[in-house]
């Protein structure tokens, strides 16, 4: 049986799968397609991913809720073609399997390392898929679900390290077709930065984040399952040796590992690895334990440049609507030995720790009270550091998602979910003024509160002199860096912010102007 795994935008555990299913025999390939949102594919590009997996008996097609339309349209495609069987997964599918069941075979809920060989063998052998947990199917136009939660993998090391290997996988973009990629592209954007998942698994229940549905489906989804130090360093080593050269661990909660686990991370990381490496999915809430601030000297002491951190909004209302767990005015002191300790191992220019804090816009409960509380903790939240901003988006299955469904704050999914975008931030006042302190925030320049509240006055009276203000400040600081020959990449993955896009939608909410960070393309 041949399978081609189709993931649109990265998705990690497909990487794992082709590992896994090639270690079992399969004769099974990979294709990444990398496109915009809001891009649907053309009929010349439909043709070459068909050509890539015309060969092959069965498709997995792996994609987020941002690319449902691309995936929908692929997937009605090959079946026309006669790939005899698709089968989805995924967050979306998980989500919507009633939904995503309409153009396909086979929908996989959550993780598949356990649930696609089952299918795969059932499919081989001939039995019904009745026998296997967690997921939902087709069968004489008939739609059935199983009753049972989905087996995961518990024991994480007994899973193989993802594939890297190049004769298994291509890659797919509008522009440069069907190409083979060297390390440099295998994870789009990051140069020959190789991503680690050290953990599965975040104890705590966000009610924007996918991990509120894993746990609706089993409770026990929600415990953090870990890889051995061993094991995760093992496979670094691996991608030194196919020649990458820094690393970020994609974790939603890497903390979860022990102060003795972060200990013996350090003694092997500094023996057999000793390269730049990032950690993001940090929750405030660690800094409540004594142990964190021991764990961030550890993993600074043995070469950790960037870290993240999901602030996501300065209003308490949002905080508490969001789950999050802490007062906005707690933030600076459960954060604050992230400014204690930012000295590094490394010569410049990562001899000082890269720090971001996420933040979520656009809530719409919030009033001009609630956005002013979530600038006047940006001002104060850290000296210096990045700030990432996204819009919020009622991903399905979420909490937020039924908050949106019960006050109707979505009439369109099309629109108001799949082709809304994460990174592009509403065009007000009050995300110019959160631009402007990111820009300043990067350089260590903390702008007076007079200042802000003076933008935002003028704000009331003249919008577009509000805007100038702004514009000239942040044009101040890009002549400066111009005239000093200022470096501008400070870090390993996180470049400066020099300024932003504007942008106009033209599909979605036509018309919608966005904002996004300087090195963002805009989605639509």
């Amino acid at each position: 049986m041949k399978i081609t795994l189709i993931q649109i935008d990265l998705v990690m555990g497909s990487r794992v799968l082709l590992s896994l299913l090639r270690e079992k025999g399969y004769d099974a390939k990979s294709l990444q397609i990398n496109t915009r949102y809001t891009d649907l594919l053309s009929d010349g590009d439909l043709k070459a991913v068909y050509g890539y997996a015309a060969d092959s008996d069965v498709v997995g097609l792996s994609f987020n809720t941002f690319y449902a339309l691309q995936a929908r349209q692929l997937a009605v495609f090959l079946k026309n073609k006669g790939i005899k069987y698709i089968i989805t997964g995924g967050n979306h599918a998980t989500a919507l399997p009633d939904e995503v069941i309409k153009y396909s075979d086979i929908v996989v809920k959550h993780e598949a390392e356990v649930t696609l060989p089952g299918i795969l063998e059932a499919l081989e052998m001939n039995k019904p898929l009745s026998g296997v947990k967690g997921i939902v199917y087709r069968e004489n136009k008939a739609v059935f679900h199983s009753s049972h939660p989905p087996d995961i993998v518990w024991k994480l090391d007994t899973l193989p390290f993802q594939s890297t290997e190049i004769n298994a996988i291509k890659y797919f973009d509008p522009k440069r077709k069907l190409y083979t990629p060297d390390n440099t592209e295998l994870f789009p954007n990051h140069g020959n930065c190789y991503f680690v998942l050290a953990s599965r698994g975040c104890p705590f229940g966000c009610a924007y984040c996918s991990n509120s549905l894993y746990r609706s489906i089993d409770p026990g989804f929600k415990k953090v399952r870990k890889r051995s130090i061993g094991n995760i360093v093992d496979e670094m080593e691996q991608a030194l040796s196919a020649g990458f050269e820094s690393f970020y661990i994609t974790d939603d909660h890497f903390f979860a590992f022990t102060e003795a686990e972060i200990g013996q991370f350090n003694r092997e990381y500094k023996k057999r690895i000793k390269k730049p490496f990032s950690v993001v999915g940090i929750n405030p809430n660690i800094f409540r334990q004594a142990s964190a601030e021991k764990k961030l000297r550890l993993l600074i002491n043995c070469g950790m440049t960037d870290i993240r951190i999901g602030i996501q909004s300065g209003s308490d209302k949002t905080l508490e609507i969001f789950k999050r767990g802490y007062k906005a005015a707690e933030i600076p002191g459960l954060i604050a030995p992230v400014e204690k300790i930012r000295k590094t191992i490394w010569g410049p220019p990562y001899d000082k720790l890269h720090v971001a804090l996420d933040f979520i816009c656009d809530a719409p409960w919030e009033t001009e009270e609630d956005k002013r509380a979530t600038i006047k903790l940006a001002r104060k939240a850290l000296k210096q550091y990045s700030i990432f901003f996204y819009t919020l988006v009622y991903l399905p299955g979420t909490e937020i998602y039924s908050l949106a469904l019960k006050n109707r704050w979505i009439s369109d999914k099309e629109k108001d979910i799949y082709l809304r975008g994460i990174a592009g931030v509403d065009d007000n006042i009050y995300n110019r003024v959160l631009f402007l302190i990111a820009v300043t925030k990067e350089r260590g320049i903390d702008l007076s509160e007079k200042l802000i509240d003076h933008i935002l006055e003028v704000s009331g009276r003249d919008l577009e002199m509000a805007k100038k203000i702004i514009d000239s400040f942040i044009e101040s600081v890009n002549k400066t860096e111009k005239h000093h020959d200022v470096k501008l990449k400070h870090a390993a993955l996180h470049p400066y912010l020099t300024g932003f896009n504007e942008w106009v939608k033209t599909k979605g909410e036509v018309g919608r102007k966005v904002l996004f960070r300087s090195y963002h393309e805009p989605y639509g």
